[in-house]
This record gives C-alpha cells, sequence and structure tokens, in this order.
C-alpha cells in the first residue's frame, strides 16, 4: 500500500510542477505580447538617394559593396557614420576636407590616408570594411560600369 501512497504524492508533484511551468510560460508570453515594440533600427547599408539640390562644395559618396550607403556634402562641416563589414567607420568633414576620424578595422590604412579634397587623385579605401569613400560621380560610374559588366 506504500508503494500507490509514494506514487500518488509524485503524481501531485508533478502536477504542481507542470502547473508552475505553464503558468510561468502563459505569463511570459502575456509579457511578451503586451510589451510597446521598440522600433528596429534603420538599415545601415540601405542605398541613399541621390541627393538633387546643389552642393556648397561637391556630392562625395560612400559605397559599400557597389552601392551608394552615404551623400555627403564637402562644403558642409559634420561628422557622419556609417556600418562596414567590420564596423564602424565615422567621417570628419572640415573646409571642403574629409578623412576617417575612427574606425573599426585591423589595419587603418584609410585612417592612415589623411585628409582628401575634391583635387585628390585616390579615393579613401577600407578593404576589411569594404568601404570606398569618393565623389559621388566617380562612384556612381564605377558602380554602373560593374553592373553592366564592362
Amino acid at each position: 500500500m506504500d508503494i500507490w501512497y509514494n506514487s500518488s504524492v509524485m503524481k501531485k508533484k508533478e502536477w504542481l510542477i507542470l502547473s508552475i511551468i505553464c503558468i510561468a510560460a502563459l505569463a511570459m508570453l502575456a509579457y511578451f505580447k503586451l510589451m510597446p515594440k521598440k522600433e528596429t533600427p534603420a538599415d545601415p547599408h540601405a542605398e541613399a538617394v541621390q541627393p538633387q539640390e546643389e552642393a556648397k562644395g561637391e556630392w562625395i559618396a560612400v559605397v559599400w559593396r557597389n552601392k551608394i550607403i552615404l551623400y555627403f556634402d564637402s562644403g558642409i562641416d559634420a561628422e557622419y557614420e556609417v556600418e562596414g563589414d567590420v564596423g564602424h567607420m565615422l567621417i570628419e568633414v572640415k573646409d571642403n576636407s574629409w578623412h576617417v576620424k575612427e574606425v573599426d578595422c585591423y589595419d587603418y590604412t584609410c585612417k592612415n590616408m589623411g585628409w582628401m579634397t575634391t583635387d585628390s587623385i585616390l579615393p579613401i579605401i577600407c578593404l576589411p570594411n569594404d568601404l570606398v569613400i569618393i565623389d559621388s560621380d566617380t562612384a556612381q560610374n564605377m558602380i554602373d560600369e560593374v553592373n553592366n559588366g564592362n
């Protein structure tokens, strides 16, 4: 008779544990359903829309994986942050010049290239982040050439 008594007690304990688990699951489900939803951040690699207004300096483009993700005006002093394959890049624009102020990568070549102007021959290139900073006309021509297979 002791065997039946112990097994019925175990069944009561099992039901109690199962009930607690179900109540906890329902409480968590209700919490997540009723909790206010956070806005999803914008895609850091979304293709930028080419500006139509006249630039004070010149329109400069940041290219990531064959698409322009940012345009900035070289004539307006500002800082811009973009995301690459490895991490972020902070671009500083001042007095019609621009340079990479901070970057998350392992070789810092882009940061060490210094200040660029519209007269610069080379673009700023960050290979680890797959980012290129170049004038917008050249950037668009480069993308068109790749897309057309030439």
